[in-house]
């Protein structure tokens, strides 16, 4: 098989395997996002108002969860546990491809310059490869989020989020955040 072939076959597995894993975990990131979106961890939050939000749900391991999925789907109906999956399934051929390039560069860079060190090669074209592909997932990650936690109707959330995300130029919050955590992350 030609380099060529085997760029367009790992491109094709990486899609596929990405679409995959996002359609079979979005309802959990969905349920997690949600559950977290609704802590309050403001200073000025009273202790009383805290414990009004979590009354009604039994403190024991997984009751949160499993209360936020069956709220979630009898309020919005069960394609509502797919919120922010479109954003993450469009954009994992291009994370891969960035993450890669990025692995692939920095490892030559640093081999080039320190060819005795094979461990300092993989761990400066990871956190290479990480940082690149920051740049593409933090408005990604927001798309995403903001589609999990809209209390409208998934199309109505989908059209809010990807008009209002760039015109009011928040698109890359938490890009430096997002930075460290992936850049790091890639490199170990």
């Amino acid at each position: 098989m030609s380099e060529d072939s085997e760029v367009i076959v790992d491109l094709i597995a990486g899609w596929a395997s990405g679409a995959v894993s996002v359609t079979c975990t979005q309802p959990m990131d969905t349920v997690l996002t949600r559950i977290q979106a609704k802590v309050d961890l403001s200073p000025n939050t009273s202790t009383a108002a805290a414990k009004i939000r979590v009354a009604n749900i039994n403190n024991s391991f997984g009751s949160r969860t499993i209360h936020s999925t069956k709220s979630l789907v009898m309020n919005s109906g069960m394609p509502s546990l797919w919120r922010g999956s479109s954003a993450m399934i469009g954009a994992i051929p291009f994370q891969n491809a960035l993450l890669m390039a990025g692995y692939g560069y920095g490892k030559r860079w640093c081999e080039e310059y320190n060819p005795n060190s094979v461990l300092l090669g993989v761990f400066v074209g990871g956190c290479t490869g990480g940082f690149v592909q920051s740049i593409l997932m933090s408005p990604v990650e927001l798309i995403k989020v903001n589609q999990q936690v809209a209390g409208k109707s998934l199309s109505s959330a989908t059209s809010l989020v990807a008009t209002g995300i760039f015109s009011k130029s928040v698109a890359w919050r938490g890009l430096e955040a997002t930075l460290l955590r992936d850049g790091i992350q890639h490199g170990v």
